[in-house]
């Protein structure tokens, strides 16, 4: 299992992208694979306990988004890529005071864009999920945002 700490962006919390070298990419594709195999482990009964443990871990790290929207660009797991939109949501929701106006459009950027972009996607369940995280966390920051930001969202 990987220790929660290793989830999050650890680079102060730019919230998505971001270049990084090997050692960024390996990471990320050790999470990617630790939430895979604990979704799994879910389904088949396996150790639920710890399989469990990992996937919480992720949602309680602080800042998982670049992670998560790994994850969700690159998991051939549809739980997984669940897990990690649900991993946003709940640690956009508990961050949101300490997120920048940016952060927070990019978060919301990211998910309206997901959504669209895996639109015929046989998952239902996944668009669903990503597509409220995405109406939460405009509903969550609504009186914060300018008109053009609003308008920005809509156009997307």
């Amino acid at each position: 299992m990987i220790k929660m700490q290793e989830y999050s962006n650890g680079e102060g919390g730019d919230g998505g992208g971001g270049g990084g070298g090997p050692a960024d990419l390996a990471k990320l594709q050790s999470i990617m694979h630790s939430i895979e195999i604990a979704c799994s482990s879910i389904q088949m009964h396996v150790n639920p306990a710890a399989a469990e443990a990992t996937i919480l871990g992720l949602c309680q790290s602080p800042q998982p988004y670049k992670a998560c929207q790994f994850i969700l660009e690159n998991s051939q797991v549809a739980n997984a890529r669940f897990q990690a939109a649900a991993a946003i949501r709940d640690a956009a929701m508990r961050e949101w005071s300490f997120l920048t106006a940016d952060e927070k459009k990019s978060l919301i950027g990211f998910c309206l864009c997901f959504v669209m972009q895996h639109a015929s996607s046989p998952e239902g369940y996944v668009q669903a999920k990503i597509s409220s995280v995405a109406a939460q966390l405009m509903k969550r920051g609504w009186l914060d945002f300018t008109s053009s930001d609003k308008e920005a969202f809509f156009s997307q």
